[in-house]
């Protein structure tokens, strides 16, 4: 080969390799060139063609819209926006997810670019105790009023899409805004502004249309319904995608928050609304003195334990100095109502609890009191008031999260499961009480007790426990299903991931739910005077085990949770 033929074929070999490396760039390295190379402009009317050069009109709002084709997921737009907005280290309000599908013969993936759809009726918004978001009547973009907010994350649980994110250094809840302030002097929002392929840009869509689309579809496959919030984000690609594509982390279970506060507040409260309801019913249908002398302490523990449930449930807000805000919210928020439930129930219960010790009072302020605070007839009301209140409260509570529009959390499952805890509980509750109380103040009665409490509230535990217990376990049927369904994907959950408090909340649960109860119904068939002190050292361990089992069931209810989201696994 002549010295001429050995260049050329080098000259060859040279521009095969540089066609093979600019093939493998990545779409930052390729951005990157291109900027270098200033092959792509710089100045402002290049963004400009990105978004809307004027505002919208009545009925129209601005909104995202994203361009598959184009997008690489190099992730520019969540460094930019992390970048220019300032967030923490670890808060991003703009995610890149991956789906996959296809067959055998043909597979595919997307990658998929999202942060908040600004929705037409966006559940963060509605959901809100303080009305700490606004729909900006003009733009259509849904802004969170940090100064408002009191970091109480239930928006967090009402965003279908997981948009809004707890930054728990500020004590409250962030999310994306579409860049508002660069809007507003014509300049793109981080995200549209740094992606390499103009992916993201922003229109003007008709709200009309965007309902109308809405109606049983999702904004992506495997994305949660439009139906519930109405999202504006439009996602196109000149491919349609296929309907078999998920998330690539879809078959990946990961236990959700178990938000420790919410579970020691709604056990606790279900608690003492149960003890109240347990012991106004026993008082209504079996007029006895021993039931009179018992009642005030009853009452009294029951007071406490609703008392210490309230102050755990400020644990769970960020910024608890402002919780006073929390009944702002009460014409669309179902957690501001379960506030003024719950707020109306103690202060009844503390009334009710205050009537069983007007001697006392008396003697401490050193004067009569009225006799019409005397009555049983009174007291007899404001129990029932209290019972009915905590009833209410309860209700609330069990709307809160059907709200949330998550499968496991339905109205009727939840419900059973709420109200199931009350009625445990109650009865748990209230048996020790009467134990407790007859051996501390009245020891004589200690027969009379066994006949009129123990014996009947220990067989109602026992009945109860079983068929709340066995009615939980229904969900391991699931596994033998074929699909992948919601309820099998926690089932998952519980037995591999969260197996050790799904052993724990059955083995608690049935020991002091049903195995102690049962011990204690047979033990006061014939008992005496002297073997209450055994049957009550039963009856507090049966509180101890059947609490414990409840706290597991509740903290099972919030990590083992699994719904559809947007996707993820980039």
């Amino acid at each position: 080969m002549t010295a001429e033929g050995k260049i050329l074929v080098d000259k060859q070999a040279l521009l095969g390799n540089l066609l093979q490396e600019q093939q493998e760039l990545t779409a930052v390295e390729e951005f990157a060139q291109k900027h270098t190379n200033k092959e792509i402009p710089v100045q402002k009317k290049y963004y400009e063609s990105l978004i809307p050069l004027s505002q919208p009109k009545e009925g129209e709002q601005f909104a995202f819209k994203v361009n598959l084709d184009a997008c690489t997921g190099c992730k520019a737009c969540v460094t930019a926006c992390h970048n220019l907005n300032g967030l923490d280290e670890d808060e991003t309000w703009r995610d890149v997810g991956l789906l996959r599908g296809g067959n055998r013969e043909e597979s595919s993936q997307q990658h998929v670019t999202s942060a908040c759809h600004h929705c037409l009726d966006p559940a963060c918004a509605s959901g809100c105790p303080v009305n700490a978001y606004d729909k900006d009547p003009v733009t259509g973009i849904v802004k969170h009023l940090d100064d408002q907010c009191i970091g109480c994350q239930y928006c967090i649980l009402k965003c279908p899409y997981e948009v809004p994110k707890y930054n728990k250094r500020l004590g409250i809840v962030r999310k994306c805004d579409m860049c508002t302030h660069r809007l507003e002097v014509g300049e793109a929002p981080a995200c549209v502004q740094s992606c390499p392929t103009s992916a993201i840009s922003i229109q003007i869509v008709d709200q009309e249309a965007v309902l109308e689309e809405s109606q049983a579809s999702a904004v992506v496959p495997g994305a949660p319904s439009s139906e519930y919030t109405q999202p504006t984000t439009t996602y196109e690609s000149t491919k349609p995608l296929q309907k078999n594509m998920l998330s690539s982390d879809y078959y990946a279970l990961t236990p959700q928050h178990s938000h420790p506060p919410l579970v020691g507040m709604l056990v606790l409260t279900q608690l003492s609304i149960g003890a109240f309801c347990v012991d106004v019913l026993i008082n209504l249908l079996q007029k006895s003195p021993l039931i009179s002398e018992m009642q005030p302490f009853h009452s009294v523990v029951a007071l406490c334990l609703g008392l210490l449930a309230l102050s755990v449930s400020v644990l769970h807000i960020g910024r608890p100095q402002y919780a006073y805000r929390a009944l702002l919210g009460l014409r669309t928020s179902w957690l501001s109502r379960e506030i003024l439930g719950f707020n109306i129930f103690a202060g009844l219960a503390t009334v009710y609890a205050a009537l069983f010790w007007l001697g006392p009072i008396e003697s401490f302020i050193g004067m009569d009191l009225p006799l019409f605070l005397k009555s049983t007839g009174l007291r007899e009301g404001i129990g029932i008031g209290v019972a009915v209140s905590g009833i209410l409260g309860i209700i609330c509570s069990i709307m809160i999260y059907d709200d949330c529009k998550k499968e496991l959390w339905r109205g009727s499952i939840t419900g059973l499961k709420f109200f199931g805890t009350a009625l445990c509980l109650g009865l748990t509750t209230i048996l020790l009480a009467a134990l407790a109380g007859v051996y501390i103040m009245k020891p004589e009665h200690a027969v009379d007790v066994h006949s009129v409490y123990t014996s009947k509230l220990s067989l109602l535990m026992v009945v109860a426990f079983t068929a709340k217990l066995t009615w939980e376990a229904t969900i391991f049927r699931h596994l033998n299903t074929p699909t992948y369904s919601m309820f099998k994907r926690s089932a998952l959950l519980m037995k591999n991931h969260l197996s050790l408090a799904t052993k724990v909340r059955y083995f608690f649960g049935t020991i002091g739910g049903v195995i102690i109860p049962s011990v204690i119904y047979f033990a006061t068939v014939q008992a005496q005077q002297g073997s209450s002190s055994f049957i009550l050292v039963l009856a507090v361990a049966s509180f101890v085990f059947a609490l414990i089992g409840e706290f597991c069931e509740r903290f099972l209810f919030f990590a083992a949770v699994v719904s559809k989201k947007m996707p993820g696994g980039v």
